[in-house]
């Protein structure tokens, strides 16, 4: 009885969260339309409202969770370990991995499902069609670090405490993709779900899923800039990210092997 009322209540945590994030940019939209009389709010004016509004949400819900939610973990961390050279190195790896994998898988689908890419599209370019210094904040920064407070410093903690490690992060790993709201992003959402809440699970520090999160999305930037159909094409990155994936995650738990999954 008494897992199964911390499992709810985890539900219900995430839940409150989510709800704070779209109470805070309704609030904020409510004062800038007192405030300028504009009714009518450009997509510009509305990214910066969401970006404020999510970074209202990061600072209330991190007080919160240093607070309440972290109390188990800080006794057992080393930052020094979590950060290493050889766990950053890792990190970066699991980043490329995620994003060729995903690009490549992403690439092969496209042309089978172009409705369900076309809405994708549409999300992604709303996300990206804002001030690029906005768009970095948000993204790189702000993004990583309130999903990562939601979705394992509250949802999967809680989770955790009511069952096994692989079914609270393939729980976790659902609600993060459905949470985007998008069939094409919330299955990339899942997958990296459970890559993150892996790492959370054996470093037990949320600052080791952040700093991937992060590595990830930046990633995502930068990689299609860089390489694309062109020098690679759609099998050779999955097979790629693929390689990447195994090895990083093999060497990642060689490197942390003093924490059990169970």
């Amino acid at each position: 009885m008494k897992r199964a009322l911390t499992i709810i209540q985890g539900f219900l945590m995430a839940i409150v969260a989510i709800f704070l994030v779209s109470l805070l940019y309704t609030f904020f939209i409510s004062i800038y339309v007192i405030v300028t009389g504009i009714k009518e709010i450009s997509p510009e004016v509305n990214y910066i409202l969401m970006v404020i509004a999510a970074f209202v949400s990061v600072v209330l819900i991190s007080i919160w969770y240093r607070k309440y939610m972290s109390l188990r973990q800080r006794d057992s961390i080393v930052l020094k370990k979590v950060f290493s050279m050889k766990n950053i190195g890792i990190y970066l790896m699991l980043g490329i991995g995620c994003q060729l994998f995903i690009s490549g898988i992403l690439a092969k689908l496209r042309p089978l499902f172009e409705t369900l890419f076309s809405y994708y599209d549409d999300t992604i370019g709303s996300l990206f069609g804002a001030d690029p210094l906005v768009v970095i904040l948000y993204v790189i920064i702000i993004a990583p670090i309130l999903e990562e407070l939601i979705m394992r410093g509250i949802l999967f903690n809680r989770l955790r405490y009511g069952m096994t490690f692989v079914v609270a992060n393939m729980i976790q790993s659902m609600v993060f993709g459905i949470y985007h709201m998008n069939l094409i992003q919330g299955l990339y959402a899942f997958g990296t779900g459970l890559i993150l809440g892996y790492i959370y699970e054996k470093t037990r520090t949320l600052m080791a899923p952040i700093f991937l999160h992060m590595t990830i999305n930046a990633l995502g930037i930068i990689l299609p800039n860089l390489i694309g159909e062109k020098f690679v094409n759609g099998w050779m990155q999955i097979v790629i990210g693929l390689g990447l994936l195994i090895v990083a995650l093999y060497l990642f738990e060689i490197n942390n092997r003093h924490k059990s999954v169970i």
